[in-house]
């Protein structure tokens, strides 16, 4: 069989293991999020022969992670797809009020924006591979998340945050992040295990 060795495959789990889990755990209650993980890593071994080139795996691994994820929550047993909130407050919390803010705004985001704007605010991805993960181009996905952007720095519960939170920045947007790389193709998408 072609693909990987079990050396660079244990690098490969190495790299990305962590932010994998910390994705899951955001998600999904920790047994399952571990479970997940393990699945995704699974799923990987398996098709090991046919991953795509090293510069895509992390997207690679994330699509399996979030298709897993989805599927979970798809089980016939009644479960509650959890809601995406932060885990760990920002500095600027004090009483829990801003995290309820926060919260309340980004449950009420179409679920593909919601998870585009989580990958790449609380998973540092860059836009291009957010998108690849969704599914988006990446002029797709830039256009979206500017969208998202726009959309949020409007909501009047979250301009009055960043007033109260952060007085020296006094009301005035802040500079768009810097461009991603352009694509270097497409990720392979993951088939199922």
């Amino acid at each position: 069989m072609g693909g990987i060795s079990s050396a660079d495959f244990e690098g490969l789990y190495r790299a990305h293991a962590g932010e994998i889990l910390g994705y899951l755990s955001r998600r999904a209650d920790a047994s399952d999020a571990a479970d997940l993980l393990a699945e995704t890593f699974l799923c990987a071994w398996r098709r090991r022969g046919d991953l795509p080139a090293p510069d895509q795996r992390r997207a690679w691994l994330f699509t399996t992670a979030r298709r897993l994820l989805l599927a979970h929550y798809r089980h016939p047993a009644p479960r509650p797809v959890p809601t995406v909130e932060p885990r760990q407050p920002s500095p600027a919390t004090t009483d829990g009020l801003n995290t309820d803010i926060v919260a309340a705004v980004l449950a009420e985001l179409r679920e593909p924006d919601r998870e585009l704007l989580t990958l790449t605010v609380w998973e540092h991805l860059p836009v291009v591979e957010a998108g690849r993960i969704l599914g988006l181009s990446g002029g797709a996905a830039r256009v979206r998340l500017h969208r998202i952007r726009q959309r949020l720095a409007a909501d009047p519960r979250l301009v009055g945050l960043v007033e109260v939170s952060s007085p020296r920045m006094g009301g005035t947007p802040t500079k768009p992040h810097a461009q991603d790389p352009a694509p270097s193709g497409g990720v392979a998408q993951p088939a199922a295990c």
